[in-house]
């Protein structure tokens, strides 16, 4: 009699989950977890030509841990048993991630606004919230309560007056045709009256958190970085260049490439710096290849940096791009795969911002 036996695979996946963090450590982490799914869907493939039978299945939880099961069973029983290895584990949040060769088109990890509990719920945990406005589907609101989670990322209760960054807030939104905005990642934005990250070092005037490579969707806003603007329009070119640098971030994660671009990198003539560069302000084409001096960091925080300049000032990014060639190269890589969100990411979306 023919025994059959359920394989189990289990991968811890530890990183620092911020946009743009990209360590040697955090590198690792990708390539590995990279390689455990080839791995996966190469004893699939194998597999499957002796028996058409043989499935599987990767269960993720809201850590990044990966569950695996596979054998010739059916898909629901493979599905269960993962969902059920998660669990017993004590994982939050247990989603189907693969099933045999097929990504499942309802994963997702992006926020949610729960109405009963007027919070929204963001990576397995709820932040008390009000809604005030929505535009292009994008729910904009502020923080009820102070907010502070696993990893203690801290977003204090709405007390100031935020009325006038979100009329300009608006407006950047509204730049995006809505076939963009859907396909893109972008969910909510929470205004925070102050934003505290203790990874980060010092307090960023926004972020986009990431969960492994997809991001929740959110964009946190700090209101107590922006009110230390008396100049409005001070205040509206910070509230530009913050949203569009962290919303690429979210376009990033939706494109699975925010921490692993060797596509990108090797367009570069000069290697990211190996000592933190700060936010400056403005663009800065010292040095070959890079639209700013942040932009050095990583290739992640180069490509919000690129993507936040060619939308808020483009006139002055296309002066750039014309003296630099790897610019250029960089630029034309990123267009088309805004091109592959939406169609209508064209010549007049581009027209629009001279």
């Amino acid at each position: 009699m023919k025994v059959l036996i359920i394989l189990i695979i289990i991968i811890s996946f530890n990183s620092d989950l911020n946009a743009g963090n990209i360590t040697e450590q955090v590198r690792k982490s990708y390539e590995e977890r990279a390689n455990f799914i080839k791995d996966y869907i190469s004893t699939i493939k194998e597999n499957r030509k002796k028996d058409k039978k043989f499935k599987g299945s990767v269960v993720e939880s809201v850590s990044g841990r990966l569950f695996t099961r596979w054998g010739p069973f059916s898909q629901k029983t493979l599905d269960k048993n993962a969902l059920d290895d998660c669990k017993e584990a004590g994982e939050l949040d247990c989603l189907v991630r693969f099933r045999t060769l097929t990504k499942n088109s309802n994963y997702n990890r992006y926020a949610k606004y729960d109405s009963s509990k007027k919070s929204l719920k963001v990576l397995g945990e709820f932040i008390k919230s009000k809604k005030i406005f929505t535009t292009r589907g994008i729910d904009v609101l502020i923080s009820e309560e102070n907010f502070k989670n696993s990893r203690n990322f801290f977003c204090g209760k709405t007390k100031s007056n935020y009325r006038e960054v979100v009329s300009y807030l608006v407006k950047e939104i509204e730049i995006y045709p809505l076939s963009f905005i859907k396909n893109s990642g972008l969910k909510y934005v929470m205004i925070c009256e102050k934003i505290e990250d203790e990874e980060l070092g010092f307090e960023p005037g926004g972020l986009a958190p990431g969960h492994v490579d997809q991001s929740p969707g959110v964009f946190y806003l700090n209101l107590s970085i922006l009110n230390k603007y008396k100049n409005p329009k001070i205040k509206k070119e910070t509230v530009k260049l913050l949203f569009h640098h962290e919303y690429y971030h979210i376009i990033d994660s939706s494109l699975s490439l925010m921490q692993l671009d060797e596509k990108w990198e090797k367009i570069n003539k000069v290697p990211y710096t190996n000592r933190s560069m700060l936010d400056g302000w403005g663009i800065d084409t010292s040095v070959e290849g890079f639209i700013s001096e942040y932009a050095r960091n990583n290739s992640a925080e180069d490509k919000a940096e690129l993507f936040a300049f060619m939308i808020s000032e483009h006139k002055k990014f296309k002066q750039a791009v014309s003296k630099d060639k790897v610019l250029l190269k960089k630029s034309k890589l990123m267009i088309s795969r805004l091109k592959g969100i939406s169609p209508e990411i064209n010549k007049n979306f581009w027209k629009k911002l001279n």
